[in-house]
Parts: C-alpha cells; sequence; structure tokens
C-alpha cells in the first residue's frame, strides 16, 4: 500500500478548493508529477486513510473450505471459497445480538472468471470456473475497531452455476418453477425491503463455456432460465434465490431500486452493451413486505428528447423470454451505460463508462461525445420527485478524461482528481456520490480508483480520489459501514493487463509473494 501527498500539479482545472465536508476533512488528496495517476503495482491510499484487507480471491467463505492451491485449483475448492473477480452488490444489517458485537452481512457478485489469469498455462476449466463465479455472502464482525469476515458465519454462503432458483413471475409457466445457476452477476443493489437484486449479465457466454462440461448446461433450452434479475435474502441462508422474471430478460450491467410515490417498486437498469439502453420497472402495487413486489408490473425504455429522458412503456403480455429488447428497439443508447444510484433528492444518477464507437452523427445531450472513450456521468431529475414520473430532465455531471490533453473533458470547480471509464455509482455518508472506475484491464496514464463527489453545496461535483487500484485492476463499487466511519470497496482482478497471464501477471498484489497468483481483494478504508 502507498500513500501519496498532492494531486495534479500542472494540470489546469478550475481552482482547487478541498471539499468541506465528511471524508474530505480528513483525507488528503492522493497523487502528483507529470503522470499524477499513472499505475502501480501496489493499491494506494489517500492519506488519513487507513486500508485493512478483508478477504481476497481463494479465502474461506464457508467454514469447510478447503486451503488456497492456486496452482491446481478444484471445484471444491471454488465453490466455497470468494470468487476470482468481485463487486460488492450491498451490504444488509442482521438484528442486533445480544453480545452488542456489530454484525453485517454483506453480498459480493463475482461476473467474471479469466482463463489466462486464473489457470496455469491459460486452459480454461469450465467446472471450476463456474463455481468461482456467481456471488459470496459473507458475515463480517468489527473486532478491535476492524472489519473481518466471521468464520462459519451463520449466513455465509456461495451463489454459483449450481445454485437452485426459484422462478417467479411471467415467465414461469414456459421455464418451469427452477432454474439451477446464477450466471455473470454485475452490479447489485439493495432494495427497500432489504433484500439485495443480483442483475444477472452476459449469460450466453457462461452457457457456451458450461456446455457440456458443466451438469445442466447440455439442453438446448437451457439459456431461457438466464439473463433475469435475481432476488436475494441474504439474511437467511436457506432461502432459495429468486429469479423476477416480471423485469424481462436482457444482459443487465447494473441496476437501482427505490419506491414510486404510489409506493410501489420502481427498478432502473443498464442494458450491458457499448450503446446499451436504460429500463425502468414500475411494480403493480404497494410493495407491502416485498415478498411480490417484483411479480408484476410495467416495463418501460428510455427515450432522449432535447436534455430530458421520457419513458415508453413496453407493450403488455409480451413473450418475456424472447421480446425484451426487441420490443425497446426504439430506445435511446448510452454510451456503455453501467451503475446506477439513487440520490438522496431521488434524482437517479447514471455512470456511462465510454464509447469511442459512437459517431458524430450520434451525439446528443445526454451523450455528447464522439469517439470517446472516457465515459461520463448523468443525473436524471423526475418531474415531481417521483421515480415513476413519465419524464427526467437530464444534466452531464462529469465527462471523464485528462484534462491536460483533452479539451472535451469536465469536472466542477475544485476538483482534486480526474478519470476514466466511470462504472460503479453508490451513495455514501453525507449524501455524497462515491464513483468507481473500470478500464478493462486496460494500461493507460490513469489507473482505476474510487473517487468522492459532492452532489450539492458550494462544492457541487467536486471530485477527490481516495483509493487507487493496483496495475490491471478496477474499482467493484462500494458500500458502508455503521455511521459512514467505513467504506468498503473491492480491487477487482489487480494485474490482469491485455497481456499478462497466471504465470506473468502485472503484479501479484496483495501478497507480493513469488509463485502467489494477485487476488482480487475487498478492503475497508477507515480513518
Amino acid at each position: 500500500m502507498a500513500t501519496r501527498r498532492s494531486l495534479m500539479a500542472g494540470v489546469a482545472l478550475a481552482p482547487l478548493a478541498v471539499p468541506a465536508r465528511a471524508w474530505a476533512q480528513t483525507v488528503s488528496p492522493l497523487l502528483q508529477g507529470a503522470n499524477p495517476e499513472s499505475p502501480q503495482l501496489n493499491d494506494v491510499v489517500a492519506d488519513g486513510l487507513r486500508r485493512d484487507v478483508i478477504i481476497r480471491w481463494g479465502d474461506p467463505v464457508l467454514a469447510n473450505a478447503p486451503p488456497f492451491t492456486p496452482n491446481r485449483l478444484t471445484e471444491t475448492e471454488a465453490a466455497r471459497q470468494f470468487g476470482w473477480d468481485g463487486i460488492i452488490a450491498g451490504i444488509v444489517t442482521p438484528p442486533q445480538a445480544q453480545d452488542g458485537v456489530a454484525r453485517l452481512v454483506m453480498v459480493v457478485t463475482h461476473p467474471d472468471v479469466s482463463a489466462r489469469m486464473v489457470f496455469p498455462g491459460g486452459r480454461d476449466q469450465p467446472r471450476i470456473a463456474g463455481k468461482l463465479q456467481g456471488a459470496s455472502v459473507l458475515n463480517l464482525s468489527e473486532r478491535g475497531g476492524r472489519w473481518v469476515v466471521v468464520d462459519g458465519g451463520y449466513q455465509s454462503r456461495r451463489i454459483t452455476d449450481g445454485t437452485l432458483c426459484t422462478i417467479t413471475g411471467p415467465a414461469a409457466s414456459a421455464i418451469g418453477a427452477s432454474v439451477q445457476g446464477v450466471l455473470a452477476p454485475g452490479l447489485g443493489c439493495v432494495t427497500p425491503w432489504n433484500t439485495v437484486l443480483l442483475p444477472e449479465g452476459r449469460t450466453d457466454t457462461w452457457i457456451t463455456r458450461l456446455a457440456g462440461r458443466a451438469a445442466g448446461f447440455a439442453a438446448p433450452t437451457v439459456g431461457a432460465g438466464f439473463g433475469w434479475v435475481v432476488e436475494l435474502d441474504a439474511l437467511s441462508p436457506t432461502s432459495f434465490p429468486a429469479k423476477r422474471t416480471a423485469l424481462g430478460r436482457m444482459p443487465r450491467a447494473g441496476l437501482a431500486c427505490g419506491i414510486a410515490a404510489d409506493g410501489s417498486a420502481v427498478v432502473f437498469m443498464t442494458e450491458d452493451a457499448p450503446m446499451g439502453r436504460l429500463f425502468r420497472f414500475k411494480g403493480a402495487a404497494p410493495i407491502g413486505d416485498g415478498s411480490a413486489a417484483l411479480d408484476a408490473g410495467t416495463l418501460a425504455v428510455a427515450t432522449i428528447e432535447g436534455a430530458s429522458i421520457v419513458w415508453h412503456d413496453l407493450p403488455d403480455g409480451l413473450p418475456s423470454v424472447t421480446a425484451t429488447l426487441s420490443a425497446a428497439r426504439h430506445g435511446a443508447r448510452f454510451d456503455a451505460p453501467a451503475g446506477l444510484a439513487i440520490g438522496p433528492d431521488r434524482s437517479v444518477y447514471l455512470a456511462c463508462s465510454g464509447n469511442p464507437g459512437r459517431g458524430v452523427n450520434q451525439v446528443d445531450a445526454l451523450n455528447p461525445r464522439a469517439g470517446n472513450g472516457g465515459g461520463h456521468i448523468l443525473a436524471l431529475r423526475p418531474t415531481g420527485g417521483d421515480l415513476a414520473a413519465p419524464r427526467f430532465t437530464g444534466e452531464v455531471v462529469l465527462l471523464g478524461g485528462d484534462p491536460a490533453t483533452d479539451p472535451s473533458a469536465r469536472y466542477g470547480t475544485g476538483s482534486l482528481a480526474w478519470l476514466r471509464a466511470p462504472y460503479s455509482l453508490n451513495f455514501g455518508p453525507a449524501d455524497r456520490l462515491y464513483v468507481g472506475t473500470d478500464q478493462g484491464g486496460a494500461v493507460s496514464d490513469t489507473a482505476d480508483g474510487l473517487f468522492v463527489m459532492d452532489v450539492a453545496g458550494y462544492d457541487r461535483y467536486a471530485l477527490t480520489e481516495l483509493y487507487l487500484a493496483p496495475i490491471g485492476g478496477a474499482i467493484g463499487a462500494a458500500a458502508f459501514g455503521p455511521l459512514g466511519h467505513t467504506i468498503f470497496t473491492v480491487a477487482r482482478h489487480p494485474g490482469a493487463t491485455p497481456n499478462a497471464s497466471f504465470a506473468d501477471p502485472a503484479t501479484r498484489w496483495p501478497t507480493v509473494q513469488p509463485g502467489m497468483p494477485p487476488q482480487t481483494t475487498l478492503v475497508a478504508l477507515a480513518r
């Protein structure tokens, strides 16, 4: 772990002013020099923060997990240990125990498994890969002022390609009551009723990978069981994950869940594509206890009119296994839309990771740049503050890229950092927006990092950096401990640059030991 003290010397931005709220009171800016955010072999933490390792790829999730043997992985290890990749889906708080110890239950998704980085020689082993992906449910407790994983925690479990899930909603009659496996879950969220939603991403590549090699994936009709939003009751270890088919079937990158003015559930969803669409599901009735909040409702797709979003309902009675994307063909296309977050004023923030393929004749008010991979962040404000409103007013709050070399890059006055490829969005203490970036392992002039942004007040849209992942790594979202004293984040797939391999990674962080591969690591940042 490295620390640095100043940032962006010589870079022409608006006059710098240190944000005066929450974490910025005790955290100094990170970087300096001619190439101030260049990737490092280790992670980098802002002065004023302590970084604690919580769990790494190969560490036990289940009490009976065997030791990590990266040179000869087995299915048993993969199914019981923390996965190769990682994104925080959310935290739920269990009832207070009599011993008074603070506890949390965290869900981390494992969307990907790169054969060249995981298996010696790069030869894929699909049966093991199917167990490495999915999700981990972790019990955390606070001991001596630090958060740790509880060995043998009551709620701890792994979700994999072999996990039995129920099917609910309109497609259940076509698919059946159950299906085996959760595939490629990405940026999840916690619901207002305290469950966790996991969006299945590009499941077709996983089904091809597993077909004929893993049990349950040989039938030609198996694909219909995947591509859904999965609802997980993380506090109930014997519950079955439920695939909510009323939310349509598509490859998703991220989602966010809130409540409409009439008390019904609203879920916003991004299509995982370079020119992806933005969807909204509105439940048919008030949420009640949440048990059926997502089993009936209306799907809509966003279009762009000027600088506004207008929602268009998709037809009722769609054959939901096949028709969601075809029915939404008129929807607006965003630059690799990914993470979503609902703000304190009920604005919906959307991270667009960037799309170098957008042509000059395809730009619009909410995708304002052609051929640019820097990405941007939008604020979408619903009419009357109702998440189910038919129209949202849009605003571009950040245009990514290095302002020293890209004149189109734009940041709020007082910014102390710049970024590329915003991917995850999470609201945290003092209603500040935490932005995680993901360049897919590419080596550029900046490492991927976790940033924090004010969305209101004097320092509106001012950006400060808190943490940098090692070279080849990315950031897997953020979550927050009680009272906002701890930020959890994930350094994803460190060392996985485009030409790296298991034998020759770009770094061996976090152990930095010969023969040990780099490991995705869940960390806690504390003051």
